[in-house]
């Protein structure tokens, strides 16, 4: 399981999923100025299972996914190669 984390700008007309409970940051490293409220941690295994998480309690309906899933090489889990490429088993393409 991996911890994530949502962040908001002050009037909640913005989020961003990011993995990890730090701030956003710019690629410089520098904080997001606008992302000033962490709205919630979520615990989830991939990055799908955290938006999925995170788009019911915004109330956006269910996520969709890239791409179709299909079965990890490594385990044979389902995951989205077209999406994040991350398996719960840590497997990503290269």
């Amino acid at each position: 399981m991996s911890t994530w984390s949502v962040w908001s700008n002050a009037d909640r007309t913005q989020t961003a999923l990011l993995e990890g409970d730090a701030r956003p940051r710019f690629s410089n490293g520098t904080d997001d100025p606008e992302a000033t409220v962490r709205l919630w941690l979520i615990e989830a295994a991939t990055y799908e299972e955290a938006a999925t998480i995170h788009h019911l309690r915004m109330g956006w309906g269910a996520y969709k996914p890239v791409g179709p899933a299909t079965p990890c090489p490594s385990c044979g889990a389902m995951f989205y190669p077209e999406g994040s490429g991350f398996c719960s088993c840590s497997y990503h393409p290269d």
